[in-house]
């Protein structure tokens, strides 16, 4: 679902479920192309939803997306300072 065992937003659950991330890390390698392909599929969906959405929900989606990459920012700073 959304949320893990803490009540917290589990983006990374979400991603490696994901079948694009799938996709991609098959080869455990990542090239331009493949980042190429995944923002262009990213910007054909976010067209999709402009077309679809009033301009209210378009800014809580945007809202949201700024959130998350900032959650997910966090979080991976975060564990990366308990690395060291």
């Amino acid at each position: 679902m959304f949320f893990d065992e803490n009540g917290i937003l589990d983006i990374d659950g979400m991603v490696v479920e994901n079948a694009s991330f799938k996709k991609i890390m098959e080869d455990g390698v990542i090239t331009e192309e493949e980042i190429k392909e995944q923002s262009d599929k990213v910007i054909a969906q976010m067209r999709n939803m402009e077309a679809k959405y009033t301009p209210e929900q378009l800014a809580d989606v945007k809202k949201l997306l700024a959130e998350t990459s900032v959650l997910y920012a966090i979080y991976n700073f975060y564990s990366l300072q308990n690395i060291y």
